[in-house]
């Protein structure tokens, strides 16, 4: 049973990108939902180096950084770095819209889209939506900054 289970487990990261690599990298990096610029400040290298890593154009990295490579690619810092994704300092991706907001975006484009030859309903699709998120926000800030019970 050992076996089966060490035969989907990457091999120890000696430095070389390989494409088995390279792919890996980048799907652990998308998976995190990191940007280049995120994962080379937690690596502590440019977001240039991590896309060339990425492609396959440096097929190495230095000593200094394969512990830390190794360790991300093996998923030791998963939680750090998800715990962290707010941080504007990682630079992270947002997180993914839900289901439910983006069923709403699609039946706004579609509204949107068929009112191309009514361009005076178009303009009035657009003010109600920017005036129910306006309202929508401002309602919840009021929550926000309501003191809770107690206080």
């Amino acid at each position: 049973m050992a076996e089966f289970a060490n035969s989907f487990s990457l091999p120890a990261f000696q430095g070389q990108f390989d494409p088995q690599t390279c792919a890996e990298l980048r799907r652990k990096r998308l998976a995190l939902g990191l940007s280049y610029c995120a994962l080379g400040r937690f690596l502590g290298v440019h977001w240039s180096t991590i896309r060339k890593w990425e492609n396959g154009l440096i097929c190495q990295c230095s000593l200094h950084f394969r512990k830390r490579i190794a360790g991300f690619l093996r998923g030791d810092y998963d939680y750090d770095i998800q715990a962290n994704l707010g941080d504007p300092r990682l630079g992270a991706y947002l997180r993914p819209v839900s289901a439910g907001a983006m069923a709403c975006v699609r039946h706004f484009a579609n509204c949107y889209h068929l009112l191309e030859s009514r361009p005076d309903l178009r303009s009035l699709l657009l003010d109600e939506a920017f005036q129910a998120a306006r309202e929508a926000l401002l309602k919840i800030n009021a929550e926000l900054t309501k003191p809770s019970v107690g206080e």
